[in-house]
């Protein structure tokens, strides 16, 4: 009964739904103005991309205040805990660019003397290489994406649309990720580089549906390809909040955050601008 009331909703307002997206759009801009403004930086690096110095202390207790400690040093202090029972087994302390080894150690020393460590660095240049790489691998993806699917389904509309809609995920689902304390690092640009594949499963059955599907009114079409992909997201979604919830490393954490952020937005941004567009598009051929 609710689905049947969405969809009769739905098909009477969705052009003027549009206008949602946009407004998700104009917030994350300002969320990264606002990043800028705090930080100093669009987004808040890991040192494999901002280079630095990340010490792995082995303990099993941490004093009161420790973290506050290499907080107020501007170090950052991050709990390392086994993957079966959550103990405490490390600790990770990481400096930026500003500090040398020698000066973090020192403090170390203060805090967690006479314990073993590992020691990892990583250089600004070859952090801004990284940079570079992600970013041409990240434009790479979204001209592949659109090539391949103006191919398929000789529609200009597709593949922008569907380009747009990665766009969004990929934008929105970056501009957010700071304020869950979730830097942009190796292993979330691989999950931001996931959200745009995860665009086009969504888009080309939409597509599909409406463009393919033969005769008859394209809104039913594309509502009963919403309805399939909406049960996908859903599903998507609980699995990744149960993978969020259950898991105590902070990498898997991370990884399944930017992708909850990513399915959120790419609901609104699939189906409110993405859908909307295309079959405003087919009702005018029509």
């Amino acid at each position: 009964m609710f689905y049947g009331k969405f969809t009769e909703w739905y098909s009477k307002n969705y052009r003027a739904l549009m206008i949602i997206p946009l407004i998700v759009f104009i917030i994350a801009t300002f969320a990264f103005y606002y990043t800028y403004k705090t930080t100093g930086s669009v987004f808040e690096l890991d040192i494999d991309l901002s280079g630095g110095t990340v010490f792995t202390v082995y303990t099993n207790l941490i004093q009161s205040g420790t973290k506050e400690y290499f907080t107020d040093l501007e170090l950052s202090f991050r709990e390392i805990r086994s993957y079966d029972g959550g103990d405490l087994i490390a600790v990770a302390i990481e400096g930026g660019p500003q500090f040398t080894q020698s000066e973090i150690l020192s403090e170390i020393e203060l805090k967690f003397p006479d314990l073993e460590y590992d020691v990892k660095s990583v250089g600004p240049s070859m952090g801004k290489s990284f940079m570079r790489g992600s970013i041409i691998a990240v434009g790479l993806g979204f001209l592949a994406m659109g090539i391949i699917l103006a191919l398929i389904f000789r529609h200009p509309i597709v593949a922008f649309t569907v380009i747009l809609s990665g766009f969004l995920n990929v934008f929105e689902t970056a501009a957010f990720m700071t304020f869950f304390g979730v830097k942009l690092a190796p292993h979330t640009i691989g999950a931001l580089l996931m959200l745009m594949g995860w665009s086009v499963d969504s888009e080309v059955l939409f597509d599909t549906k409406i463009l393919r599907g033969g005769s008859g009114d394209p809104k039913k079409r594309a509502l009963l390809a919403m309805k399939t992909a909406m049960t996908m997201s859903a599903a998507i979604f609980a699995s990744l909040s149960a993978l969020y919830l259950v898991s105590t490393s902070t990498l898997i954490k991370d990884i399944a955050l930017v992708m909850m952020l990513g399915a959120f937005f790419d609901i609104i941004n699939t189906w409110f601008q993405s859908l909307s567009m295309v079959l405003w598009y087919a009702e005018t051929k029509s």
